[in-house]
């Protein structure tokens, strides 16, 4: 029985030793585990540079001894400011990035940061917390929670947390342990790497300092570098303006200093000459170009510069941006035919604010550019060039005129020596000088015909000696001709002259010996007919003249057809002076261009009353526009039902009678008012409310290709009381055609204001189906004789079911300009036209719509 209970008592000590032991061995694992990973730990913060590569690593530290999938690290600053610095989140991944800093003060983290105590926390212990307010319940409720401070001494720096979802993965006090352990070290680690981040970014700003520093004296070295080689070639420039070579050596050696200062290869020297309508090139080196000849001032790189007095540098790119916008003409600039340099450098040579020339640098090769820094070189340098030009040239033309002296000081004592000889000689000379001065002074350089103040001398010399004779008769006429600004624009001025030439031979083919044929000035003609016999012999003459110009003209292979306009003032006793005789010849000359080409027109008393008839009414007309007298009147706009669409805007003058309102469209375009009224209209237009749907109103091709009225009608409409899609705006079809490309765009602007247009009287001659195509019309009105000849012309069907067509493409009204009760509006209608405009006269009721309307 003893060594019963003896076996017990030392089962029972073998057991207790067993567990101490198993107790101990546990213990030393757990010290072995942490151990291990507080050397990773340490092997972490030696080996890593950057914190944003250090949290992951301590997350997979973690990994490695427990499950720590999910895992964070925040951080506080002096203002207790949360910061996240790392985390990994399998369920509140989003919530966690967009969490702001107060979030984590009352979460767990806070609560933690607060006690500065390691927390162990389950779902139970979870709720108390939040029931107790210690915390606020946020994100996802997670099975396990755990988290350590991160302290500095006594100092909390931050929180190390993990926590986990899985109701199988329990935390212990050993993993309290561990983590806990780890947090200490972390501080250490996170310290060392933050450290080596201080000192490594100190070490790159130092390092980035010195190579600033480097750079600075290396810039400082070349700059240097550079004004000592520009020294010297300025130097050099001043020195070579003291040798006497000649002008081409000195352009080379110029060049040569050029090339120790940059890339010169292609290298030029243009000068102006004393008129400055002229380039040569005394110095010219270009792989690809010869030297040019002496030319007249074009469109080329030199000439831009030389525009701009300043130095360029223009890459290929900028070249052809100039080529495409007109600034520069390729094939007349000075790059030659068969390259386009990929960089030029030019820079005008001045003295002063005088402009001699330019000289310029070009290069072929796609791998190298100048810079800014070589256009201020040659901007610089240029200044001397220019200098050591001038004084060069002066210098040359010195010695010429030097040696001019001494020649014509030779050429005089020899003259001296021979004065009695020649003295008569002389004489006589003078004589013929004194002769063609007087010729000169009073004669047309070009054509030798008497100029303006020969002419009137001779007309006014005329009129003394009227009074001698007992009936004076003599007649002038005064002869324009016709199409010479298109033969001038278009074959050039060289042509030009020889027109004028041609015309003054003719001219003096076709007078009598004595008559006065005189040239006034551009293609502008008279001729005083002396010691006629009667008005008829004027008239005889003029057709002949006529006859005579109309017969066309070869001019150097070119054929030219122009003709003339001439107009006829007889001299009656009436006359007080020369200038009235010309003046009517003048106006009689300007009444037979008005009825056309090739055709006179002899001034009588009816026209002087026309004149001052018409003058008057200008007068009226201008007090009209001062008053405000105009209103619109109006048209309807009908459907093919008779219902109103809208009304056509018509100019109606209030206060004159009826025949100045019928020519009131013809005197105020003449007087140069139109646009003034038409604009008034609008403005009258825009300032009612009227219920009418649509107001059409058809202004002058003025509105649009002057700048001034085209900003002043933009200004009317931005503030119309009308709103702005019932006014139409429309435009005759012939103005349009007149206009450029840039003019027709206003019509874009119009449209972009919120108004509809109009194209008028539309195949009234051309048709021209590009402006429909190009430009945004609402209302498309066909000419009054177009609608009315549709039954007779099968050319003209076919055009109409086009325009029928072109009108559902592009979304315009075709509109039908007849009569309400032509019978060709049924027609109209049968073809499938849907919209007419009245063309019968204004009546009375309509003038007065636009009170109703209003």
């Amino acid at each position: 029985m003893k060594d019963i209970t003896t076996l017990n008592k030392a089962h029972h000590l073998v057991i207790s030793q067993l567990r101490r032991l198993r107790k101990l061995a546990a213990g030393y694992k757990q010290a072995y585990i942490i151990q291990g990973a507080l050397l990773k730990l340490s092997e972490l913060a030696s080996g890593i540079k950057d914190m944003r590569e250090f949290y992951p690593a301590i997350h997979r530290l973690l990994n490695q001894q427990l499950k720590a999938d999910n895992f964070y690290v925040v951080l506080c600053d002096q203002d207790q400011q949360f910061l996240l610095e790392y985390f990994a989140d399998e369920k509140d991944q989003q919530v966690l990035l967009d969490a702001p800093s107060d979030a984590f003060a009352s979460g767990l983290t806070g609560y933690v940061a607060r006690t500065k105590q390691a927390l162990l926390c389950d779902q139970d212990g979870y709720r108390r917390l939040v029931e107790t307010g210690d915390i606020t319940a946020q994100g996802t409720a997670c099975q396990y929670w755990l988290g350590v401070p991160l302290c500095r001494g006594e100092k909390i720096i931050g929180v190390m947390a993990i926590q986990s979802y899985d109701p199988e993965c329990h935390y212990n006090q050993h993993d309290l342990a561990l983590i806990s352990s780890i947090a200490v070290h972390t501080v250490t680690a996170i310290d060392r790497v933050k450290s080596r981040e201080l000192l490594e970014q100190t070490v790159r700003e130092r390092t980035q300092q010195l190579r600033n520093t480097n750079q600075s004296l290396e810039k400082e070295i070349r700059e240097r570098t550079n004004a000592e080689q520009l020294q010297s070639a300025l130097y050099k420039i001043s020195e070579m303006t003291a040798k006497s070579t000649d002008m081409m050596s000195f352009y080379h050696e110029v060049h040569q200093i050029l090339s120790e200062l940059m890339k010169a290869d292609n290298c030029y020297i243009a000068l102006l000459n004393e008129a400055a309508d002229r380039l040569h090139f005394p110095f010219y080196l270009d792989q690809y170009t010869p030297t040019p000849r002496e030319r007249a001032l074009q469109s080329g790189l030199t000439e831009y510069v030389i525009r701009s007095g300043e130095a360029k540098l223009i890459s290929q790119a900028q070249l052809l941006d100039l080529i495409k916008t007109g600034v520069v003409d390729r094939v007349q600039s000075s790059l030659g035919h068969h390259a386009m340099s990929t960089s030029w450098l030019g820079a005008p040579l001045l003295v002063g604010e005088q402009v001699l020339g330019v000289i310029a640098l070009q290069c072929y090769d796609n791998t190298y550019s100048y810079s800014e820094q070589e256009l201020n070189l040659l901007r610089f340098v240029s200044q001397h060039i220019a200098v050591a030009i001038s004084r060069k040239l002066s210098t040359e033309q010195q010695k010429q005129q030097h040696e001019e002296l001494e020649k014509r000081i030779f050429e005089r004592t020899r003259e001296l020596r021979q004065t009695n000889l020649f003295l008569r000689l002389q004489v006589e000379e003078r004589k013929k000088a004194e002769e063609k001065l007087f010729h000169e002074a009073n004669h047309d350089a070009l054509t030798g015909l008497a100029n303006r103040q020969m002419f009137l001398m001779q007309l006014r010399q005329r009129f003394s000696y009227r009074n001698r004779e007992a009936n004076p008769r003599f007649a002038l006429l005064f002869i324009d001709l016709d199409r010479f600004k298109l033969i001038n624009d278009t074959l050039g001025h060289h042509i030009g002259d020889l027109f004028l030439i041609e015309v003054s031979q003719r001219l003096q083919q076709t007078v009598r010996e004595h008559d006065l044929v005189a040239r006034l000035g551009g293609d502008e003609f008279v001729i005083l007919l002396g010691q006629i016999q009667s008005d008829f012999d004027a008239e005889e003459v003029a057709e002949r003249l006529i006859e005579s110009l109309r017969q066309p003209m070869m001019l150097e292979g070119q054929q030219v057809c122009s003709g003339a306009s001439l107009g006829i003032a007889c001299y009656h006793p009436e006359y007080q002076n020369a200038d009235e005789l010309l003046r009517d010849a003048d106006a009689a000359m300007y009444q037979a261009k008005s009825f056309g080409r090739n055709r006179f027109v002899i001034f009588n008393d009816s026209m002087r009353q026309q004149m001052l008839q018409e003058l008057g009414q200008e007068q009226a007309l201008q007090q009209a526009v001062d008053q405000q007298q105009f209103a619109p009147s109006f048209r309807p706009l009908l459907q093919a039902d008779a219902q109103v669409l809208g009304y056509q805007v018509l100019l109606n003058w209030q206060q004159g009678d009826a025949e100045q309102k019928a020519e009131l469209s013809r005197q105020a375009t003449q007087a140069g008012l139109m646009p003034d009224i038409e604009l008034e209209l609008v403005r009258q237009l825009c300032q009612k409310n009227a219920s009418a749907e649509i107001f059409s109103i058809t202004l002058g091709s003025g509105h649009l290709n002057n700048t001034l009225l085209f900003d002043k009608l933009c200004n009317v409409l931005r503030h119309s009381v009308l709103p702005l899609h019932q006014l139409c705006i429309g435009f005759n079809e012939a103005d349009l055609l007149r206009l450029t490309t840039t003019q027709l765009a206003n019509l874009h602007q119009l449209k972009r204001l919120g108004i509809r247009l109009l194209l008028d009287q539309f195949a009234a001659e051309v048709a021209a189906l590009g402006l429909l195509v190009q430009y945004p019309f609402d209302f498309v009105v066909l000419d009054t004789a177009f609608s009315r000849s549709l039954q007779r012309s099968d050319q003209r069907k076919q055009l109409l079911q086009v325009l029928l067509s072109l009108a559902q493409t592009h979304k315009y009204r075709l509109v039908a300009a007849v009569a309400e009760n032509d019978e060709s509006r049924t027609y109209l209608t049968q073809l499938g036209c849907c919209y007419f405009a009245d063309s019968s006269p204004v009546s009375e009721t309509q003038s007065g719509l636009f009170q109703q309307l209003a």
